[in-house]
């Protein structure tokens, strides 16, 4: 019954161990000599339990292996050591190298005496292949991040922090690396709203929360010089934490392109004033405010046909670049002061009254008066008009009204003056140019 017993639990033991993921075998005494080997130890050397029993074990190490290994089983067999564990070259039965995890363990019998060592073998080959495809990965990651011509960070899903930074963020906005670790997002944006820490911080929540977010921002070098930048950020989980990544592009081209395509479109080219299509848009956008009175002077300047017929258009266009910047001068920055035809001229003034229109006239008269008595190369004279309206009911005749007025005042003029008489066109292009800084 006994031996029946004890047959039945070594049959349970070698299911066990036939079952079991690791290669396992075991060797008599103290000799190499294998005496039992499970299927996964046969299928990690390339060979049989069967053919594997009666063979040394010594024989499947790697040659450079073998002295090490020796050493470690020996001390094993003297009880120096309880186990072994250890990575370790090995060898299968068609001569091909791996890497393997090798435990062994003395197995001794109930006296104390030696009966055998246990081996256990975990063959690394997939583990390693699959850290170095990570490494491989890895490598690659860092050389896109770093590639890239963006800023990239990544921060905080939820202080904003920054924990990683690629090159390109030192190159455009300055700092060292070093520098850019102890720095918060405020120290990277002009710092005013709409482009604080503040509101950084809740769109890079916002993109953790909800989603991927895309916006324009403003940001400022470590010169204090200040970019437009376009940003985009992804959340993401790296090392189990929340993170946003964001990528940020610097559009200070782009915005001074349109910067420039949108002065183009509101502005007369020659005279750098507003054109007709802006000041039809700003008078209605005014009128919609309600903010009356509103005044509208219109100024249409004497003699050019004469002159572009006497002296050409070049002489022409410097005479209405002249009586531009009389109009300028006089005007202030938020009054829209237009160019709306060859030779006429517009001011949209709102909440002012006649009173207040008069007087800005009258300044007009002396500008002009003081141009021409320094001018070597030009005489300007506007007609002028101007009217107010106090209500909605007005505005409809606002301009014609003032148009009007004008017209009147071009006709006193004519009875009681002479046009442009003295215009000199030969005078140099250097003292034309000067005529117009100094008005």
């Amino acid at each position: 019954m006994k031996e029946r017993a004890l047959r039945d639990k070594e049959q349970q033991l070698q299911a066990v161990l036939d079952m079991s993921q690791a290669g396992i075998l075991m060797t008599s005494g103290n000799s190499w000599t294998i005496s039992y080997a499970n299927k996964r130890i046969a299928e990690i050397l390339g060979s049989s339990p069967g053919a594997l029993a009666g063979s040394a074990f010594i024989n499947s190490v790697h040659p450079a292996e073998i002295e090490s290994v020796q050493i470690e089983m020996h001390m094993l067999v003297t009880g120096e050591a309880e186990q072994i564990d250890s990575e370790r070259r090995l060898v299968r039965k068609d001569g091909s190298e791996f890497k393997g995890r090798l435990v062994a363990q003395a197995l001794l019998r109930g006296d104390g005496s030696l009966q055998g060592v246990m081996v256990t073998i975990i063959d690394n080959t997939k583990l390693l292949e699959a850290e170095q495809a990570l490494n491989i990965i890895e490598n690659n990651y860092w050389e896109i991040f770093n590639a890239t011509n963006d800023a990239v960070f990544v921060h905080d899903a939820y202080t904003g922090a920054i924990v990683e930074a690629n090159r390109a963020v030192e190159k455009i906005y300055g700092y060292s690396r070093e520098e850019i670790f102890i720095l918060n997002v405020n120290d990277l944006s002009s710092g005013d709203s709409p482009y604080s820490l503040r509101e950084a911080i809740r769109w890079i929540r916002k993109a953790y929360e909800v989603g991927p977010q895309s916006f324009e921002w403003l940001g400022r070098k470590k010169n204090g010089d200040l970019f437009w930048a376009e940003v985009s950020l992804t959340s993401s989980h790296i090392g189990g934490e929340g993170r946003v990544l964001a990528v940020v592009r610097d559009i200070s081209d782009r915005k001074e392109i349109e910067q420039k395509l949108q002065f183009l479109s509101s502005h007369d080219t020659l005279t750098g004033l507003y054109n007709r299509s802006h000041f039809e848009a700003e008078f209605e956008r005014i009128v919609k405010t309600q903010k009356f009175p509103v005044t509208a002077i219109v100024a249409d300047l004497d003699g050019l046909k004469q002159v572009n017929d006497t002296h050409g258009h070049e002489a022409g266009d410097h005479l209405i670049k002249c009586a531009a910047e009389i109009l300028s001068k006089v005007f202030r920055a938020d009054d829209v002061v237009a160019r709306i035809g060859g030779d006429e001229f517009a001011v949209l003034l709102f909440e002012t009254d006649q009173n207040l229109s008069a007087e800005l006239m009258a300044r007009v008269r002396e500008a002009e008066r003081l141009f021409n008595f320094k001018s070597f190369s030009a005489q300007v004279r506007m007609s002028l008009g101007g009217a107010t309206a106090f209500n909605s009911a007005e505005i409809a005749t606002l301009f014609s009204e003032a148009d009007k007025r004008m017209y009147e005042n071009k006709i006193s003029y004519k009875q009681t003056g002479n046009l442009l008489s003295d215009f000199t066109p030969q005078i140099s292009a250097d003292l034309i140019e000067e005529d117009v800084e100094t008005t």
